[in-house]
């Protein structure tokens, strides 16, 4: 037996080293904190922390395509969702730099006609406070997302619809607006938003995988996205074409074109005088974080940086939830020897409750930003039912006016009782809590 152990233990070292992993305490205090999720089907991905971009910790874990047990690699190809957007902000600050666009240029000098056009500027697009509707807030949603459009198209879905506020006197995230921007990139440069990405970015910084995404694109190395369906069953990522994300979402890459491209950027490389007009930065010179995520059907990313430690941790997973930030948050936790919570199975935390107690959690609740999310009673469960969805999703009670979110992984937690009903609604995703206001019974 003992020769066995022996030789078993060789085989384990010699894997070990081949994968290039090593066994000290982040390394083995990660594997820890992920199991759980991993376990659960909760998450799966890559997970990877840079000091001055020399690789501290770069690990890959769970499936790639589960159908076929393809293990995700260091090199697996996500799309990227909202980290996209990253990429136009810096095509928009380009050719700002070359003198050919102002972030005070109206949106009419681009499309004449375009309703208060002559009010809304370059600048408020990128900051989101054009005024203009999301997209993704749209009734028909998840109708839309499975077409094919060209760029105009696009911009007529949305055009004609009243804008959610005057420009400029709020902030509202808006995937609209990020398309209207690279209506702008083709109009200025005389490129598609394809060509102008490619010429500029992807080819002079060897960004060999990375690309527009389509459906029609066969790419090696690709993750499939997964998502618990309203039932709570691990599926498929919903269908999307990707033709209606350009601009906001539309892109894939992997690990190592990230890496890349963000260590470019923030070394001004690539952007000189306007790289501080990026809305990704917050903080104070010297300690300013600089952050960009993504979530679309089937993934779920966060970056990070952190100025003081030249300290990057990167999280790229494909499954739709909202874990990828508090897994952000933890791991900087683990980096840093601070205390940190092991992930919690909520699924077995659930409770009995009596369907009668259930409606005085009923409402419509707004975020202030969106999304504005309906919570109701149906068929003895207590549902929540998102923007641009069709089917409300159950919700798990936890006891103490909590309820866990699976389908997005957040708990949901009922506050400001008046009376018969609660008129305060926290979605808590990690230590980060986002309250929303109950607008309707």
């Amino acid at each position: 037996m003992g020769k066995y152990l022996k030789i078993s233990l060789l085989a384990l070292f010699i894997v070990v080293s081949v994968c290039g992993q090593s066994t000290n305490r982040i390394d083995i205090e990660i594997d820890a904190y992920l199991k759980p999720y991993l376990d659960m089907d909760a998450w799966s991905g890559i997970v990877a922390i840079y000091e001055d971009d020399k690789p501290v910790f770069q690990k890959a874990y769970g499936y790639a395509d589960r159908e076929w047990k393809t293990p995700n690699t260091l090199d697996t190809k996500f799309r990227i969702a909202s980290i996209s957007k990253l990429f136009t902000e810096v095509a928009i600050l380009m050719l700002v730099e070359e003198g050919k666009l102002s972030l005070d240029d109206r949106l009419n000098i681009f499309i004449p006609d375009y309703p208060r056009g002559n009010e809304i500027t370059v600048q408020q697009l990128l900051n989101h406070s054009s005024g203009i509707p999301h997209l993704n807030n749209f009734s028909n949603y998840n109708e839309l997302i499975k077409n094919q459009y060209t760029l105009n198209e696009i911009i007529d879905l949305f055009r004609n619809i009243e804008l959610d506020f005057d420009p400029g006197k709020r902030y509202n995230y808006s995937n609209s607006g990020y398309v209207l921007l690279a209506f702008i990139i083709e109009d200025v440069s005389g490129l598609s938003y394809e060509q102008f990405l490619e010429e500029y970015l992807f080819l002079p910084l060897h960004l060999e995988n990375t690309g527009v995404d389509s459906q029609k694109k066969i790419l090696p190395k690709r993750a499939r996205g997964y998502m618990f369906n309203p039932a709570g069953e691990l599926i498929h990522a919903e269908f999307v074409n990707m033709s209606i994300k350009i601009g906001g979402g539309s892109l894939y890459s992997t690990l190592g074109d990230l890496r890349t491209f963000l260590n470019n950027l923030l070394r001004k490389k690539i952007l000189k005088s306007t790289l501080k007009k990026l809305p990704n930065f917050r903080g104070t010179a010297g300690n300013e974080i600089f952050s960009t995520n993504g979530r679309v059907q089937g993934f779920c990313h966060q970056i990070t940086y952190r100025s003081a430690q030249a300290l990057t941790i990167v999280i790229l997973g494909n499954h739709y939830s909202n874990l990828a930030l508090p897994i952000s948050d933890d791991i900087y936790r683990i980096y840093s020897g601070q205390d940190y919570k092991e992930p919690v199975n909520y699924i077995d935390l659930k409770v009995n409750l009596i369907p009668e107690n259930l409606a005085i959690y009923e409402g419509t609740y707004d975020f202030g930003f969106g999304p504005v999310g309906k919570v109701e009673v149906i068929d003895d469960h207590l549902t929540y039912l998102a923007p641009g969805r069709e089917v409300a999703d159950t919700l798990i009670p936890l006891g103490d006016h909590k309820f866990f979110y699976l389908q997005n992984w957040v708990v949901l937690a009922f506050k400001d009782q008046k009376e018969d009903s609660f008129v305060v609604l926290d979605w808590i995703m990690g230590e980060n809590a986002y309250p929303a206001k109950k607008i309707q019974d």
